[in-house]
C-alpha cells in the first residue's frame, strides 16, 4: 500500500510539472504572438514616412516593446534605429546590443548586422575573424547578402584564408539578387584572366550603375 501511495504521489508531481511546463510554453507563445501586434504598429508608423518626429519616436517605442517580448525581427529593426539615430539618439553600442539579441534568436538579418558591426567596429571592437564567422552563420541561414560580404572577405583574405574560387562562387550566387555594382566590379577582377570579355561587360554594368572605379578602369 505504501508503494502504491508513493507511485500516486510521483504521478501527481509529474502531472503538475507537465502542467507548469505547458502553461509556461503557452504564456511564451502568447507573448510572442502579442509581440507581433506591437511590431505591426511600429511598421504602420514607419510606413507612413510622415517626417513627424513623434511618429519616429513611436516606431522606436513599439519596436522596443515587441523586441522585449522576444521578437527577433523587432530587435533587428530597433538595432537599425540606434545605428542610424532614427526615433532614438544614435548609439552604436545599443545598436550592437539589439543586433546580437536578434542574432541569438537565429534571425539571419541580425546575424548579418553582427558581422557588419565586427567588421566595421560599430559598438564593439573590430574583429574581422569574428565578422566572417557571423557572416557565415547568416549565409547558412539563407541570407544572400551574407554570401556577398563573405565573397569580398575571401577575395581579399580579410579575416579568413584567401580563397578566390570560393569568393567567385559566392559572388555568382549572390549577384543575381543583390545586383550590387561593387560585386560586379570585384567579380570582374576575379575572372579577368579567365574570361576577359565577361569581365569587361561586368565593368560596363558596374559603371552604368554608378561605380566610379569601374568607369575609370574602362577608360584605361
Amino acid at each position: 500500500m505504501h508503494s502504491v501511495a508513493l507511485g500516486d504521489g510521483m504521478n501527481r508531481i509529474a502531472c503538475s510539472l507537465v502542467g507548469l511546463l505547458f502553461s509556461a510554453a503557452t504564456a511564451q507563445s502568447d507573448q510572442i504572438r502579442n509581440s507581433w501586434e506591437w511590431f505591426n504598429a511600429a511598421e504602420f508608423y514607419q510606413a507612413r514616412d510622415s517626417g513627424n518626429a513623434q511618429d519616429a519616436v513611436k516606431v522606436a517605442r513599439y519596436f522596443r516593446v515587441s523586441a522585449e517580448k522576444g521578437n527577433a525581427v523587432a530587435a533587428f529593426k530597433l538595432g537599425e534605429l540606434y545605428e542610424h539615430g532614427a526615433g532614438v539618439a544614435e548609439d552604436p553600442v545599443q545598436a550592437f546590443n539589439w543586433y546580437i539579441r536578434s542574432a541569438a534568436k537565429n534571425d539571419k538579418h541580425g546575424q548579418l548586422k553582427v558581422g557588419w558591426c565586427y567588421q566595421k567596429g560599430i559598438g564593439v571592437q573590430a574583429d574581422l575573424k569574428i565578422a566572417a564567422i557571423w557572416y557565415r552563420v547568416s549565409a547558412e541561414n539563407g541570407n544572400i547578402w551574407a554570401y556577398h560580404m563573405l565573397a569580398f572577405m575571401l577575395a581579399d583574405g580579410d579575416g579568413v584564408k584567401k580563397d578566390v574560387a570560393l569568393a567567385r562562387r559566392y559572388l555568382e550566387l549572390s549577384l543575381p539578387k543583390t545586383k550590387d555594382h561593387w560585386a560586379k566590379w570585384k567579380l570582374a577582377h576575379l575572372l579577368v584572366e579567365e574570361d576577359p570579355a565577361r569581365a569587361k561587360n561586368l565593368l560596363k554594368e558596374a559603371a552604368a550603375a554608378g561605380n566610379i572605379q569601374a568607369a575609370a578602369e574602362l577608360k584605361q
